[in-house]
């Protein structure tokens, strides 16, 4: 009663403070709280993706554009292709003239049937046998293979002369041998009848019956028979020499000549080899001067030559791109955004020709990342720092597109680099952080 009685004489104001709160008011206020707390909970454990977006991109093919160039200087005799045509493979774009390159083929081909005729012949007199060609050893080999029967004939004869020269002069010395040595059988037999005579005109001398000019006589006759036996004997001797030099001079014409053969077989097959690598070459040049698509292709550009002009060494005169060549993403990544980005990271590649939320975007994985960062644009040009790295296309969900669209190298894009997640609370508060840290530093 005493608080009412008060009351009445109080303001309105103070009536209304001191009035108890109202239940509602207070389950509002600890509603909002309980709010506030749950979106607290919810920013903290709930994540977001958190993506590296690229400073820009392009699509490129992961084979090299096919340049035709010329070998060596040539003259172009047909054009078959324009700028722009699709090509299949084994279609014919140009001719080249093939003058020089049928001539060097045709000019080794003869040179290895010249040298293979020669090898036939070497490895005939080598192993001592008869040189035999194929019946109809073709256009090529056929002047060489009479070339060569001839020379062999030729060769065979005259060593078969010299051996025969030989072998006479041999035969010489052998009878010239055998006559000595019968000589000196007779020299012998007649030195043992003269020393018997010799020896009886001494007994007859003692005895009185002889004179002494018999036993000189005697005694000069044996001596002389003694002069001829030894010159006998040193002309057996001297023949015996010269019936082994004469073996040896046969020995060694007969070793120098299958050495002469030998060394000629050695010389003529590394010839043969040379010529045929060589051959090989003029082949693959000669086969060349059609050029023909390796693959389905466009052609990407063609050098501004006419018919009948001259393509010089190493100027390219047509460019194909493969049109089956699989295609990646070669995208620039800033250097502040490198740190979290891996390879094997899944990108979304978003195609600038189309409106991405219309028409859906590409996938990929990220491949590599330069080791190092570039300052400089494909022309030279300075441009702030960036690092690149190349994304595997897995697969393509574009729609809305028109049915014979496909990935052109060129084709500019932005690279989404799924790098990881955060939370949504890390995400809303990280900025204003970053900005508390790195504030009111001014000196």
């Amino acid at each position: 009663m005493t608080s009412i009685a008060v009351r009445q004489f109080q303001s309105e104001s103070d009536a209304i403070r001191e009035a108890p709160e109202p239940v509602s008011a207070r389950i509002a206020v600890l509603a909002l709280a309980a709010m506030v707390l749950a979106c607290i909970g919810v920013t903290a454990f709930a994540s977001v993706d958190r993506v590296v977006t690229s400073l820009s991109g392009k699509v490129v093919s992961t084979q090299a554009a096919n340049v035709f160039q010329a070998l060596d200087p040539s003259i172009i005799k047909s054009i078959d292709v324009r700028e722009g045509d699709r090509v299949q493979a084994g279609q014919l774009l140009a001719t080249l003239d093939p003058t020089f390159a049928a001539a060097d083929v045709g000019q080794l081909k003869m040179q290895i049937a010249g040298l293979d005729a020669q090898i036939a012949r070497a490895e005939a007199e080598q192993q001592r046998k008869p040189l035999v060609f194929p019946d109809n050893p073709g256009p090529d080999l056929a002047p060489y293979a009479a070339l060569q029967k001839s020379l062999y004939a030729q060769r065979t004869a005259e060593f078969a002369a010299q051996i025969k020269s030989y072998d006479e002069k041999i035969k010489q010395a052998q009878a010239t041998i055998d006559k000595y040595q019968g000589d000196e059988a007779r020299y012998k037999e007649r030195e043992k009848i003269s020393q018997q005579i010799e020896e009886m005109r001494h007994s007859l001398l003692k005895s009185g019956a002889g004179s002494l000019l018999n036993l000189w006589i005697a005694s000069d006759q044996r001596l002389e028979l003694l002069r001829t036996m030894e010159f006998g004997h040193n002309s057996l001797i001297e023949a015996q020499h010269v019936l082994s030099s004469l073996m040896a001079d046969r020995d060694a014409y007969v070793q120098k000549w299958f050495t002469d053969v030998s060394q000629e077989l050695v010389t003529a097959r590394n010839a043969r080899d040379l010529a045929a690598t060589q051959l090989v070459k003029a082949t693959k040049h000669q086969d060349l001067v059609r050029l023909t698509a390796p693959e389905p292709a466009v052609v990407l550009s063609l050098s501004k030559l006419s018919v009948g002009s001259v393509l010089k060494e190493g100027d390219p005169l047509l460019t194909l791109m493969p049109l089956r060549a699989p295609m990646e993403a070669e995208v620039h990544l800033s250097p502040r955004d490198i740190g979290f980005v891996r390879a094997g990271d899944h990108c979304a590649l978003k195609i600038d020709a189309f409106n991405f939320f219309e028409h859906g975007t590409a996938e990929g994985q990220l491949e590599w990342i330069s080791e190092g960062a570039f300052t400089t644009d494909d022309d030279g040009k300075p441009v702030d720092a960036f690092y690149k790295a190349r994304v595997r296309v897995d697969a393509i969900h574009f729609i809305g597109v028109p049915d014979t669209f496909r990935l052109i190298p060129g084709m500019t894009l932005t690279a989404d680099i799924h790098v990881g997640t955060r939370s949504v609370l890390a995400y809303l508060f990280g900025g204003f952080f970053r900005g508390m840290g790195e504030s009111m530093r001014e000196p």
